[in-house]
């Protein structure tokens, strides 16, 4: 049996069985996680310009745009959401990262309300997602991606296996929604900094959504896609990929799980993680001023050159600078979403800080994010040498973020958009997710005064 084949078997069943307890409970942690990205996304100024087009292009009012006073169809609502979880780069990540949440959530909540589908169908939609997508990504971690973006070459599939499960599809029609998102790909990673980077998984959803709507009326595709000649992986990916790594343990083991994933303790990429909490450690350990910093030291993966970017031209391109995400840890008490806006970026004290971060690139510090470490070492003006290194933080593998920790993570970003009643009533709704009856509850709560 083909590779297409028995992902689209595995998809199509993800709503006869109950899903085990641990895959369950890690899927709603994810979930809130996501919820919490999403309303936080939905304040900033992408939002207002992704609403202008999405409302002028009209649609069936069925579907909430979260944080907005207006609904839409079914695909626009996911590719909104899907760029307003995005844009803030604070949703979890698994390792090789995709990015999973902020294509297949969305695509799965859009049809979900529309539907009005169960919160236990949205937890199966969200976990065979995910799972399809990281199965895609690592079954092809060997492969040179080209400048690609991975959110926008396995998000429409991840995206369509989500969908599939809210629309209830047969095999045979997996099949198809499978065929049609793979012809969808794409997503240049050149546009990394920009706002551009937040649609790739918008569009991903949006394409997930599409995909599986299609199926279902009998749109045909190849049914083959991943195998076939000039298909997904010989075209992607020049044929470089490890067949049995993707179907392996298939419905069995699930990727949430193991090797799980990293909450994101600030919005910014997830190798700047490391590098600002080793740089706020030593801040509070030593109580350093940015005034007593004579030059600030921080060492990171070789691998990940691509974020060096000593002098990154906005506080949205700061969130893939290693240079900012350290001086922004050095100078402000929290690295929180203010701290990758403009006005913070172009302040004195950060431009100071600035001038005098070093970043050292270390071929020895592994790029996999669960070996992944940083360094951070200061030379003080009275001649002081100091050091932190971070190995790992609250919330990365193998340490988990207390459940009472990701809760404010949660009101933080939610209560930049909702009152704190609604707050509470929308955290106390995702925890019991698996008892909700109708999504359309949920849609309910994602906009002020709900």
């Amino acid at each position: 049996m083909s590779a297409t084949a028995q992902l689209a078997q595995f998809i199509a069943a993800a709503g006869e069985a109950p899903l085990p307890a641990p895959v369950v409970a890690a899927a709603k942690v994810a979930i809130l996680d996501g919820v919490a990205s999403l309303l936080a996304g939905a304040t900033q100024p992408v939002a207002a310009l992704v609403s202008r087009y999405v409302r002028a292009m009209g649609g069936e009012a069925v579907c909430r745009v979260a944080g907005q006073d207006y609904r839409t169809s079914p695909a626009f609502a996911a590719f909104a959401n899907g760029v307003f979880l995005h844009c803030l780069d604070f949703e979890i990540q698994g390792d090789p990262p995709t990015h999973g949440t902020s294509a297949v959530l969305p695509a799965a909540l859009a049809l979900g309300e529309w539907q009005g589908a169960s919160g236990r169908r949205l937890i199966a939609a969200y976990v065979v997602g995910w799972e399809v997508q990281a199965r895609l990504r690592r079954a092809t971690a060997h492969a040179e991606l080209r400048g690609f973006h991975p959110p926008g070459l396995f998000g429409p599939l991840g995206a369509a296996a989500a969908s599939a499960v809210m629309l209830g599809l047969e095999a045979p029609q997996v099949r198809m929604a499978l065929g049609i998102a793979a012809s969808h790909t794409g997503g240049l990673t050149a546009n990394t900094g920009t706002m551009v980077k937040a649609t790739h998984p918008g569009a991903a959803a949006r394409t997930g959504v599409e995909a599986a709507l299609l199926a279902r009326e009998g749109f045909i595709s190849h049914q083959a896609i991943l195998e076939a000649p000039q298909g997904y992986i010989e075209t992607l990916f020049g044929g470089a990929c490890n067949w049995e790594e993707l179907t392996r343990g298939l419905g069995t083991t699930f990727g949430l799980v193991d090797p799980g994933f990293i909450i994101k303790r600030y919005p910014a990429h997830i190798a700047l993680q490391w590098p600002i909490e080793a740089v706020r450690m030593l801040r509070q350990r030593y109580g350093l001023h940015l005034d007593e910093v004579e030059t600030l030291e921080v060492e990171v993966p070789a691998a990940r050159a691509a974020y060096l970017r000593p002098v990154p031209a906005s506080g949205l391109e700061g969130k893939f600078s290693f240079a900012y995400g350290a001086a922004v840890a050095l100078v402000r008490e929290e690295v929180d979403i203010d701290a990758f806006s403009d006005a913070v970026y172009a302040s004195p004290a950060v431009q100071a800080a600035l001038r005098k971060v070093r970043v050292r690139p270390n071929p020895a510090i592994p790029a996999d994010l669960r070996r992944t470490w940083a360094v951070a070492r200061a030379k003080t003006t009275d001649g002081r040498a100091l050091s932190y290194t971070c190995h790992r933080f609250p919330g990365a593998f193998g340490e988990p973020l207390p459940r009472p920790e990701h809760h404010a993570k949660f009101r933080a970003c939610a209560g930049r958009l909702l009152a704190p009643a609604q707050v509470a009533q929308l955290l106390a709704t995702l925890e019991a997710l698996e008892e909700l009856p109708d999504l359309r509850a949920l849609g309910a709560l994602l906009a002020p005064g709900a």
